[in-house]
């Protein structure tokens, strides 16, 4: 029982290193590998084993039972003599063959006696046969004549080399292919695992705060470049939607700041002064228009979460676009009035949409007012009814091209217009809307002034004439 103790320590060492070997992918992978060419080629040598040497074997065996059914035959049909005769012509006309025949009173054939051990035929026995200073194996069977034994047998030496020879080719090609399995397996695990790797890498580099890192394509177009393809484009929005919630943090800070400064020292002065002075209705009204404006704020940018996530609840319906329209220059108009603009209505080719009512008007009222708050005093705005949606056109400033972008940002507002009341998500909900009804909201520079094109739900649109069209810029004449 000593070397089960000396084993004892080897065994363990051995089962730790397959576990840890085994705990690798590119171990893992390289034993299936070669398991599964190992299985493939031995099928290969199976198959071709049956089609050639099991093909002679079964063959000669076929060829026995046939020689002695003749025979049987042979002696069943002729006399006695005659059925001797023949089988010692055909014993010496038969190279390959042993035929022999036994009875109570000599042996005639290629043997001196018949084994008594070898089985009935068709099962095939095997035993030797000494031929000079040489023995050789033979296979063969006995049949049961009415006088005496028949043996039928086959030279199975050149068989039983043939098949040692197959099998030490078999045994040599399984060795290489277990080596050429082992190699490739290795080496097509690395290739993966350095595609993997680059992975890895960038998960690290963007864990470590680089969102402008990307996995590196090497141009194949396999399935390892559209994986990389495909998470380069869920880092691009990630990188997108960080920076937007940055911006909204900062935009924020910087805008709501002022306001809560504003109502900060409102409070103070009303503290101050109550000992002297109660505190009055006119004294809380300007605080409480300030909170209102904030929580319209912090309300909007809900609205435009659960727009932007689809999780607003619409009904939707056909809406006709020049009822909105007129409702909401009708609510406009006094505003409009005192900045002394003028707002036209072209209605021509007037469409139903299938939408949400109340989004469709908060859409073409946000649109409109944007465009008279930022129009200036004197503006002319033109409301433009199309097959999928409204357009709104002033003769305004305008808004640089390579700011048509960021206006979509919450909160974001031009350097221009700080001054003017707003926390800059008027367009944000406006394309939010759209977005949510399948559509898009487009910018356009008319030199002087800008159109704002808003297109609802495109495939859906119902135009007058049952027709769909496409929405276009409206400019002035």
């Amino acid at each position: 029982m000593t070397w089960l103790r000396f084993l004892k320590p080897s065994v363990a060492s051995a089962i730790d290193w397959w576990t840890a070997r085994f705990a690798s992918f590119a171990w893992r992978f390289t034993v299936l590998f070669t398991g599964i060419l190992l299985l493939l080629i031995s099928a290969i040598i199976f198959v071709l084993y049956q089609l050639s040497i099991g093909e002679i074997s079964r063959s000669k065996q076929q060829q026995l039972n046939l020689i002695a059914q003749q025979q049987q035959l042979l002696a069943e049909q002729l006399q006695y003599s005659e059925f001797l005769q023949q089988l010692s012509l055909q014993a010496e006309q038969s190279r390959d063959w042993i035929i022999a025949y036994q009875d109570s009173q000599a042996a005639l054939g290629d043997l001196s006696r018949v084994p008594n051990h070898l089985q009935g035929c068709p099962d095939v026995s095997s035993f030797l046969v000494a031929q000079g200073d040489d023995l050789r194996v033979y296979s063969g069977c006995i049949v049961t004549l009415a006088q005496g034994t028949l043996l039928v047998a086959f030279d199975e030496e050149d068989l039983y080399f043939l098949q040692q020879r197959f099998i030490n080719a078999s045994l040599v090609s399984l060795l290489l292919t277990i080596i050429l399995g082992a190699f490739s397996g290795r080496y097509l695990s690395k290739q993966l695992l350095r595609r993997i790797k680059r992975f890895n890498q960038t998960a690290a580099v963007v864990q470590g705060g680089n969102w402008s890192a990307r996995v590196p394509s090497t141009g194949r177009g396999d399935e390892f470049d559209l994986l990389a393809s495909n998470i380069n484009r869920m880092l691009t929005q990630l990188e997108h939607s960080f920076q937007a919630v940055s911006g909204v943090t900062d935009a924020i800070a910087h805008d709501l700041r002022t306001p809560l400064g504003r109502l900060r020292l409102a409070l103070e002065s009303a503290i101050t002064q109550t000992p002297q002075e109660p505190i009055t209705a006119a004294t809380l009204e300007p605080m409480l228009k300030e909170l209102d404006d904030i929580l319209h704020t912090f309300s909007s940018m809900l609205e435009l979460s659960r727009l932007e996530h689809k999780q607003a609840r619409s009904s939707f319906q056909e809406v006709d676009l020049q009822q909105i329209a007129d409702d909401a220059i009708e609510l406009l108009q006094p505003i409009a009035q005192d900045r002394q603009q003028s707002i036209l209505l072209d209605a021509s080719g007037v469409t139903t949409i299938e939408g949400d009512r109340s989004l469709v008007f908060r859409a073409l009222f946000n649109t409109l007012e944007n465009a008279s708050k930022y129009g200036g005093d004197g503006a002319t705005l033109k409301l433009s009814l199309t097959a999928t949606g409204f357009t709104v056109a002033d003769n305004g400033p305008g808004i640089a091209t390579e700011f048509h972008d960021k206006v979509f940002q919450r909160l974001y507002r031009l350097e221009s217009s700080r001054t003017t009341p707003g926390y800059g998500l008027g367009l944000p909900l406006v394309k939010a809307i759209a977005e949510f009804h399948g559509g898009d909201v487009e910018l356009s520079n008319l030199s002087p002034g800008l159109a704002v094109t808003v297109r609802f739900r495109k495939d859906r649109s119902i135009s007058a004439n049952g027709r769909e069209t496409v929405g276009t810029t409206a400019a002035f004449d």
